[in-house]
């Protein structure tokens, strides 16, 4: 899963929101000096919230999923040790932690466990189910897959990223020759028993339970300045240990870890199980409507605020049914209907939601603030979010050498080579003209104008967002340039058998999107437009699949280009440089190793910098580097919008949340 600095939202933002859903302003006095009955907004059914959105998710194991729609139930259903301080997305709360303290090194990370906390089937939670959930987290592997690198990275060391490459150190391989056995879930088997052990017992001594004490340490080997975000994130979800080697997960000894490395979705035993010790309870996934049903917990331990006015107690809806409907028309019917309580909106749309806006809050720009709640129209429907701080973008992904199964065609690559245009070779976006002209292919400003209805902002190129550590407001960009976009074509280095350069022969691949999601359609639309007014020999299909399909292709490095969104896991530059370089979307882009070396580099340094002008520098330096590769064709910073029925409560707005936080909602 943004470089805008965040500033903390106001409390205007929740109590005006409340008062608006529960009194909306009377309307003006009919002729005659009667005044027409206030419209009351009332829900249908007040104990059941409905959530309509796109697709539905991954899988449910906090460990392996690594997408929004997975992370929405699991915050929900299972907890972390630590959790957001309302919607301040980098100041956090104790949650399954009582509180903490830190050694004055920065190594040391001590947690006081709360007590009588109960998961639901009803075990008592204790330390040893935290250091197990974490230990496992690290252990499972699969940077290009998993979230497991956001732990791996702190527990395991500068320089690494998967538990495979301390295997490799612990075999005698060079730190920067590891890497080799990454998301190998068969290779790793072919290790050294003694390594394998090895690296198991390390992660086993570095995140260290005392049920006696009834705290968990951990210890890390630098300082990780965002090691609280990682640990807020839900791969450092809690699982009840005894239920999760009952169920086939991980079985807790060093000998066998190794069986339950970067296991495949269709092969993960809790994939579509889960028992945590949250708010609501997980029921039941039923892939033929993609709806997932989430009951309250009523023996919920909450029993203290997290934070001043927050919730306590068993939550207040009884149920939460979370449904994937990807075509828009029927997610606005359930809308104006009252059927959904918010759903998905696509910005092409707006136009038909905005008129149905009864209550409007307003955010800052510049500071995110929540300015006060204003009655737009009484009787009208809706209240709506407006301009909230973003930490997430949409970009497009390149991939430099895709892969084909042995004995099997890729379609998505079509005849594999760019014989008279009818496909593209393997390693076609290796070459760096063809990055370019992409780049300068793609009209930006057109999306933005009619797509996003001039509610975006180009931004200079940085991987990190507007705001944040190594952003330069007067950095270089590419600009729509259809003459530079030909002219970079013209400059690539492939060829057919016969000789001929890829402006002569033309090409074929299929670009991919997340079926349902309208504005990565119309990116790539934008860009085949582009680039097809440069040369009609240009072919790129655009091609939608269902979201856990599309994952399936991606995580295999099968398709040439997609488009795919990130949202920050923490607040951190950090966050934004190791997934877009050396984490999940590095490792599915496939860079060229010598390149891919020097970055990795500029990454390690930059974590372990701890001061903020020596990091800037680093990531300045590192963004001009990434700028002339151009590996990635990075999307427009929009502006937030998030609607609901306005006899919703207690909505507040955190930038980090996969999408709502149930606990904390009400129905009138």
């Amino acid at each position: 899963m943004y470089k805008k600095l965040l500033v903390s939202l106001t409390a205007v933002l929740i109590l005006g929101f409340v008062f608006t859903a529960c009194a909306p302003a009377a309307a003006a006095p009919a002729a005659g000096g009667e005044a027409p009955a206030a419209v009351e907004f009332k829900s249908k059914d007040p104990t059941t919230f409905v959530a309509v959105s796109i697709g539905e998710p991954d899988l449910l194991d906090p460990a392996a999923d690594y997408e929004t729609a997975g992370g929405e139930v699991n915050q929900n259903v299972l907890e972390t040790l630590v959790f957001y301080n309302r919607e301040k997305a980098d100041e956090y709360v104790g949650m399954l932690a009582t509180d903490w303290t830190i050694s004055d090194d920065g190594l040391v990370y001590t947690f006081n466990i709360r007590q009588g906390v109960t998961f639901h089937n009803g075990a008592t939670l204790e330390p040893s189910d935290v250091a197990y959930s974490l230990q496992r987290a690290v252990l499972m592997g699969g940077p290009s897959s998993t979230p497991s690198i956001l732990l791996a990275e702190p527990i395991l060391g500068q320089g690494m990223i998967d538990i495979t490459q301390l295997v490799e150190l612990n075999m005698g391989v060079a730190l920067e020759d590891t890497g080799a056995y990454e998301d190998d879930t068969e290779g790793i088997l072919t290790l050294d028993p003694a390594a394998l052990k090895s690296a198991c017992e390390y992660v086993k001594s570095a995140i260290v339970a005392d049920d006696a004490a009834g705290t968990v340490t951990i210890t890390l080997p630098a300082p990780f300045s965002p090691m609280l975000g990682a640990l807020g994130h839900t791969v450092a979800s809690v699982l009840d240990k005894d239920w999760a080697i009952e169920n086939g997960a991980w079985d807790d000894s060093c000998d066998t870890w190794q069986n339950y490395y970067a296991v495949p979705a269709e092969n993960n035993p809790l994939a579509e199980i889960s028992n945590g010790t949250g708010p609501f309870k997980f029921v039941s996934w039923d892939h033929a409507t993609k709806t997932v049903t989430l009951e309250r917990n009523d023996n919920y331990w909450r029993t203290e605020e997290l934070w001043p006015g927050a919730h306590t107690g068993p939550a207040a809806l009884k149920t939460v049914v979370i449904k994937g409907v990807d075509e828009w028309g029927t997610r606005f019917s359930m809308l104006q209907a009252g059927d959904a309580d918010w759903v998905t909106v696509p910005r092409a749309n707006i136009s038909q939601v905005d008129p149905l806006v009864g209550v409007r809050v307003d955010y800052d720009p510049k500071t995110g603030e929540a300015g006060e709640p204003k009655v737009v129209a009484a009787d009208q429907p809706l209240a709506l979010h407006y301009g909230g701080i973003a930490l997430s973008r949409t970009d497009i992904f390149m991939n430099e050498d895709v892969k084909v199964e042995e004995g099997q065609q890729n379609i998505f690559i079509g005849s594999g080579s760019v014989d008279r245009g009818r496909g593209i070779p393997t390693n076609f976006f290796r070459d760096v003209h063809v990055r370019k002209a992409f780049n300068y292919c793609m009209d930006w400003d057109t999306f933005i104008k009619d797509y996003m209805l001039g509610e975006a902002t180009r931004v200079p190129f940085a991987l990190s967002l507007p705001g944040q550590l190594g952003t330069d407001p007067n950095g270089p960009m590419y600009e729509y340039d259809l003459a530079k976009c030909e002219e970079e074509f013209k400059k690539a280095e492939i060829f057919d058998a016969d000789g001929n350069q890829l402006w002569d022969t033309g090409f074929y691949f299929i670009a991919t999107f997340n079926q349902g999601n309208v504005a990565r359609k119309t990116i790539l639309e934008i860009l085949k437009a582009g680039i097809t007014a440069v040369n009609p020999k240009f072919n790129m299909e655009v091609l939608q699949m269902p979201w856990a399909t599309m994952l399936r292709y991606y995580q295999a490095g099968q398709l040439p280009m997609y488009v795919i969104g990130w949202l920050e896991d923490y607040h951190d530059p950090h966050n934004w440089y190791s997934p877009y370089i050396v984490g999940t979307y590095g490792q599915a882009a496939s860079f060229d190793p010598d390149t891919l070396k020097e970055w990795k580099d500029y990454v390690n340094r930059g974590i372990a910098a701890t001061d903020p002008a020596e990091r800037d520098a680093i990531y300045k330096e590192l963004n001009a580097k990434v700028y002339e590769y151009a590996p990635f064709i990075l999307g427009p910073m929009g502006i937030v919008r998030v609607y609901l029925q306005r006899y919703v409560q207690g909505y507040y707005y955190n930038p980090i949340y996969s999408n709502l936080y149930y606990y904390e909602l009400s129905k009138d």
